[in-house]
């Protein structure tokens, strides 16, 4: 099967999108088993959980160098502007109707989506899909519509069952789904070919569906992490991203700063807490007080220095009033309209989205049509330097965010420090290792 040609367009706006997110909104991007995808040419559907709207796609597509991704996105995302519907399409992303959004009666928009999906599949193209039908505001895996099965088995049996059709599972990470300069990973499971499972289909068509889409989720729950327990899942996130998670990854050799080696430690504390059947009223009690004064763990661990920090974000003041333009417009805009949705799982979105669409190119512009008829070409350092100043911003409102929590700490700390050893105390004799 020939290669689908990329246009020069299409790869200098995807390399300016990895620029933006994995050079400026990402800390660390982190990719692994991509060569386990079928070569180019083969039908392939990447499946995936969906955790975090627009990013998890984007981390699909950073991945993929050797070919052009095409995607399924939710019906509302084009309904944002005529232009970016426009450049949603040319792009590669169609759109998904769904019922609790939608509506009954939009449903049968999605018979073109479709066809011209599984067209793609049978000239050899790949094509993402989150059988989720919606990302979850955790991390945890949900219901798998069936549909991603369906449609790699009627792609076969249009080809009169002659192609091999793949299923690639994958999986997204994160550090931290809000806010910026988090660290993202995404790794590529074992493809699974639909062959072995035509003749069922022909006969059966749900039973062949139900047993591809069985091995699909238990091979993407392999790579994730899925917390379960979803009574307890705030008690168990916070234990796995505290001091405790942290101890927990080194003792069994794992480093808690790498985020590959962080994801399987996590894994392997889930798996046990759910196994000790461990209770978590201390855990609950000690995370709702540091909620309340606004304290995180890692303070415990790295005590802020409130006077040193505050020296500090003094001295770069003059620094980061330079950098007020573009990082104030570029960071507190998208989060400004993120915070008024519903669902704060867009807030990621709005940053990546905004900020490469609008507001970026927006602040280029405008600093160039300002500045250059006063210090001319001198501008130009000035527009080279704005994603550096807008990643300086947001660690000078850290240090200012840090310093107030340090003030915070020197008053509540030793009293939360006491419910925090109680209850990692007990967390540990529930585990059978203080």
């Amino acid at each position: 099967m020939e290669k689908e040609k990329v246009s020069l367009i299409h790869k200098a706006v995807k390399g300016y999108f990895r620029f933006v997110v994995n050079g400026i909104y990402n800390k660390h991007f982190y990719c692994f088993d991509v060569e386990n995808l079928p070569p180019e040419g083969v039908p392939c559907l990447v499946v995936s959980d969906h955790q975090n709207c627009l990013n998890d796609a984007l981390g699909v597509l950073f991945s993929v160098n050797d070919r052009k991704m095409h995607f399924i996105a939710r019906a509302d995302a084009f309904d944002i502007h005529p232009l970016f519907r426009k450049f949603l399409l040319w792009a590669g992303v169609l759109p998904a109707y769904r019922i609790d959004h939608e509506g009954e009666e939009a449903l049968g928009n999605n018979q073109d989506t479709f066809r011209i999906t599984e067209q793609n599949l049978i000239d050899g193209r790949s094509i993402l899909l989150f059988p989720e039908a919606g990302h979850q505001t955790r991390h945890w895996l949900g219901f798998f519509s069936l549909n991603y099965a369906k449609m790699a088995f009627e792609c076969a049996e249009k080809t009169g069952f002659e192609k091999e059709v793949f299923i690639m599972p994958s999986c997204n990470h994160y550090t931290d789904y809000h806010g910026m300069r988090n660290d993202m990973l995404i790794r590529f499971g074992t493809p699974i070919s639909v062959k072995p499972w035509y003749e069922l289909f022909k006969t059966k068509p749900r039973t062949a569906m139900r047993e591809v889409n069985k091995l699909v989720k238990e091979q993407i729950h392999s790579l994730m992490l899925d917390i379960q327990d979803l009574d307890n899942y705030d008690e168990i996130d916070y234990l796995r991203q505290s001091g405790f998670g942290r101890e927990f990854a080194l003792k069994n050799g794992y480093n808690p700063d790498y985020l590959p080696e962080k994801l399987e430690a996590d894994k392997k504390l889930v798996a046990l807490l759910a196994e000790k059947k461990a209770t978590y009223e201390e855990v609950k009690q000690l995370r709702e007080a540091l909620a309340a004064h606004k304290l995180q763990d890692r303070h415990f661990d790295r005590r802020p220095r409130p006077l040193l920090l505050s020296l500090l974000a003094l001295l770069l003041l003059p620094l980061a009033i330079v950098g007020v333009w573009p990082a104030l417009p570029a960071w507190f805009i998208p989060m400004h309209f993120a915070k008024r949705m519903e669902d704060n799982m867009w807030d990621g979105t709005f940053l990546t989205a905004m900020f490469s669409l609008v507001i970026f190119p927006l602040s280029i512009l405008i600093t160039l049509l300002v500045e250059w008829p006063f210090i001319g070409a001198w501008s130009l350092l000035h527009v080279a330097a704005i994603p550096a100043l807008c990643v300086f911003e947001w660690y000078w409102f850290s240090f200012v965010r840090n310093a107030a929590a340090g003030f915070r700490f020197r008053r509540y700390g030793e009293k939360l420090r006491s419910m925090r050893e109680s209850a990692f105390r007990h967390m540990k004799q529930i585990l059978g290792y203080e």
